[in-house]
């Protein structure tokens, strides 16, 4: 098996890098970030090369390694999708990431460069998409559909046969109830309890969920990460 080139946000890399360590189906090889971010990048601290993603093919191609992208875009949420296109268009094969101390079901259905982090639980009879990031700690229920370019913060509780469209962001504690459906770019804020399917591109708070506005134009953004 391939080793694997890390592209992408600086803090999600180092945690990745620690949760993999004794992980034999997932060696990686280098940290790869844009030029502009490579002066004072935190990864220089981790024994292996950083490198420019101009240059990135010529030093580690293709033919002989995999890519994994990484990107926490919570306050730009359509930027996952096109860093996520940038990344494939280099023609590295896009791998997942499966934590070694994740409880994944083994027939989960999935696309690519999705990334599940340690103590999470993803139930049987799941699909999943491209380019989702699936946090510590968060319990993602039986027969769920999940789309792409989703982020589902720590320590969520997701229902059983729910569906999460594309390009959602499920903020830190949130609970869903069974059966429920996030429509595309909803907003499910840091602790909100939600018992009904939301609306497309709206902002969901509070127990239960109520909807306090719309992004339909500039798309899901915030100011911080919940």
């Amino acid at each position: 098996m391939k080793k694997v080139i890390l592209y992408g946000q600086a803090f999600l890399s180092k945690m990745l890098f620690y949760d993999a360590i004794g992980n034999e189906n997932f060696q990686i090889a280098c940290f790869t970030a844009d030029a502009e971010y490579l002066v004072n990048n935190p990864l220089r601290e981790l024994p292996l090369p950083l490198v420019s993603f101009q240059e990135i093919k010529k030093l580690f191609p293709p033919e002989e390694y995999d890519m994994l992208a990484l990107f926490d875009e919570s306050s730009r949420m359509r930027e996952r999708g096109k860093m996520y296109l940038k990344a494939k268009e280099t023609g590295y094969q896009l791998r997942n990431y499966i934590s070694a101390r994740a409880d994944f079901a083994p027939d989960v259905v999935m696309g690519e460069n999705n990334v599940i982090m340690g103590t999470t639980h993803i139930g049987l009879g799941g699909i999943m998409g491209n380019n989702n990031l699936i946090r510590q700690n968060v319990y993602l229920g039986h027969e769920f559909t999940l789309g792409s370019n989703n982020m589902i913060i720590a320590g969520c509780t997701i229902g059983g046969e729910c569906r999460i469209k594309d390009n959602c962001f499920i903020g830190l504690g949130a609970t869903i109830r069974n059966r429920v459906t996030i429509e595309t770019e909803s907003l499910v804020g840091a602790g909100s309890v939600v018992i009904k399917d939301t609306e497309p591109f709206s902002k969901n708070v509070g127990n239960p969920s109520r909807i306090i506005g719309y992004h339909r134009e500039e798309g899901l953004r915030m100011s911080a990460p919940s």
